[in-house]
């Protein structure tokens, strides 16, 4: 965000004005958010991705991120539409991958720990599996937002994501014998049970 000001300097009954100086406030930390694919099918696993830009002069430690899994309102009662992915999570500092951070929570995915230093970059990466709360009709979507806070940061900054529906079919097949011992010359029925999860 930019700001701009002016002096006015008044002596006796003459008033003159100093020239617009503009300056720009830069947030301690810049955050986005994106998942490697764009949409879903029911029980995929979705992989998300977390950047973290620290383009100040002073290093951001002991950050803490958090993912609310998409979670929603319906009825009265939250729903959460994706559950994370135990044991997924990468931390990334300038590139180099980090020993994994505290997880203290997954319902919402939370994230201690974190330092971002003086003009870095961190990112952090973890999967997520859509499940039943997450709608597959066309036009359905999951909506999740990370949230940061911590010492540095004046207000939590958050980054959304919105994945949709893959509007297409995802067919699964299982098939069955009955009965499983026969002998030579009796009868078999086979059983197939064709589901669609698009």
């Amino acid at each position: 965000a930019t700001f701009q000001n002016q002096a006015t300097l008044t002596y006796g009954d003459n008033v003159t004005v100093s020239n617009v100086v503009t300056g720009e406030l830069q947030q301690a930390i810049a955050v986005t958010k994106y998942s490697v694919t764009d949409s879903y099918n029911a029980g995929e696993v979705l992989t998300y991705v977390i950047s973290l830009v620290n383009g100040g002069s002073t290093a951001l430690t002991d950050l803490t991120v958090t993912d609310n899994l998409g979670a929603y309102t319906q009825g009265g009662a939250q729903r959460v539409p994706l559950d994370y992915v135990e044991g997924s999570l990468s931390y990334y500092l300038n590139g180099a991958r980090q020993g994994t951070p505290v997880i203290s929570g997954t319902d919402p995915l939370t994230v201690t720990g974190i330092t971002v230093p003086a003009n870095s970059n961190a990112f952090l990466v973890y999967q997520a599996r859509v499940n039943d709360f997450a709608s597959p009709a066309t036009g359905g979507s999951v909506t999740n937002i990370a949230t940061v806070t911590g010492a540095g940061i004046p207000s939590p900054i958050t980054a959304t994501e919105t994945v949709t529906a893959a509007s297409e079919a995802f067919l699964t097949i299982a098939k069955s014998l009955s009965p499983t011992t026969v002998s030579e010359g009796d009868r078999l029925t086979y059983t197939f049970v064709i589901q669609n999860f698009g």
